[in-house]
């Protein structure tokens, strides 16, 4: 299966140091009385490992992993993310509807959920009037670029979520990164392509990069830190044996 630009690029150390994360985790040690061991996100660990001649590769090539997609696409975890992304969403109908249309066109889902706060503050109702159209939903859908739509579609958090994640999968492949992604979604592919990005879309972009680095932090702190070790070490196993394969 071809994955877009999130494909990652972690070496077998990586998965040495998932390892090492869920050995942590379990609370074994050789002394009796020792502190419990601090969590460390993956990504550390990987980078706390390397040498100093692979200082230039890892900068090119080390991608953060989407542990959102991973912890909800899990049974062990999938309510906990889902928990998460209720209260952050105020919805679990949306929670859901955004977690599963993200990775059902495999979108990252810390992207995903922060395009949609920035369309539409994660309201199913919003609406928002242009001078010869109306944007509507969770993902701000254009009535002339979703003629098919109804209105009631517009609304309905699972339509607008798969349109949504279905065009922004689009802009990715368009634009070849999540950058030129967003200031696609946002100003139309050809006035982007012609290099006439405005200015408010480059806001737009930074608003979104932002949120989405902030989201991801909290999601590691708050759930994939507070995982049981026996769900980080299958997980954090399957990952390094995914890579592998791919």
């Amino acid at each position: 299966m071809k994955f877009r630009r999130f494909k990652r690029i972690i070496s077998p150390l990586a998965l040495f140091c998932s390892a090492a994360i869920a050995l942590s985790c379990r609370g074994e040690s050789d002394f009796e009385g020792t502190i419990a061991p601090v969590y460390l996100p993956s990504d550390f660990l990987v980078l706390s490992s390397i040498e100093k001649e692979d200082y230039a590769l890892a900068l090119r090539s080390l991608s953060r992993v989407d542990h959102i997609s991973q912890f909800y696409s899990s049974e062990d975890t999938r309510e906990a993310t889902l928990g998460f992304f209720t209260s952050i969403t105020g919805s679990r109908a949306v929670a859901d509807a955004i977690l599963r249309n993200a990775i059902k066109h495999e979108v990252d889902a810390a992207l995903a959920f922060a395009l949609a706060y920035e369309e539409s503050r994660y309201k199913t109702a919003a609406v928002g009037h242009n001078s010869d159209s109306i944007d509507r939903g969770l993902f701000q859908l254009n009535s002339k670029s979703f003629p098919k739509l109804s209105v009631p579609d517009f609304f309905d958090p699972e339509k607008n979520s798969h349109h949504g994640m279905a065009h922004l999968a689009f802009c990715l492949d368009a634009g070849g990164n999540e950058v030129a992604a967003l200031a696609i979604y946002n100003a139309g592919q050809t006035r982007v392509s012609k290099g006439g990005t405005p200015r408010k879309t480059l806001d737009y972009i930074y608003r979104i990069t932002s949120y989405k680095m902030n989201l991801e932090a909290l999601f590691e702190a708050q759930v994939v830190a507070k995982s049981s070790p026996q769900d980080s070490q299958r997980l954090l196993l399957a990952m390094g044996e995914s890579t592998n394969k791919n």
